[in-house]
């Protein structure tokens, strides 16, 4: 009788439904953790600190990271002087070889006095972030996919 009940009993729980371990905003701040700043991806590092008891909380607390997405700044402009491109053999490339156009008027090329090759951002209206990337570090200039 008791082998025949256990076995209905994980029977039973095998079909159970497993209900996600989660916390209410106001027992995430007893806890320490602000669910409106704590990022999911930061709870990764608690296991550096041994701190693995904390794990299960901080993911029931956390916001969950937003992907990159390549539409953040899905415009740039590539500001360059014509004085200054002979030392980026790479930026030269791009602008000689017109790599700009394999992006469809995503990606323009500026010519601007006086600067170093520079990548400024922009959002979807078109303005300019304050995101600037500098292009001497380049290592090679490789179109694999349009922004």
């Amino acid at each position: 009788m008791r082998i025949l009940l256990l076995v209905l009993l994980s029977f039973g729980v095998s079909f159970a439904e497993i209900e996600e371990y989660s916390l209410s905003r106001e027992e995430c701040r007893d806890s320490g953790f602000i669910p409106e700043e704590l990022k999911c991806s930061s709870c990764s590092q608690l296991t550096k600190f041994n701190l693995e008891i904390l794990l299960s909380d901080c993911n029931a607390c956390c916001t969950k990271d937003e992907e990159d997405k390549h539409d953040k700044y899905p415009m740039a402009d590539i500001e360059i002087c014509e004085c200054n491109l002979g030392r980026f053999p790479q930026v030269q490339a791009f602008v000689r070889e017109d790599m700009a156009s394999y992006w469809a008027g995503k990606v323009r090329i500026r010519h601007v006095r006086g600067v170093l090759p520079t990548i400024k951002l922009k959002d979807k209206s078109g303005i300019t972030r304050p995101v600037i990337v500098a292009c001497k570090n380049w290592p090679f200039l490789i179109p694999l996919s349009p922004i």
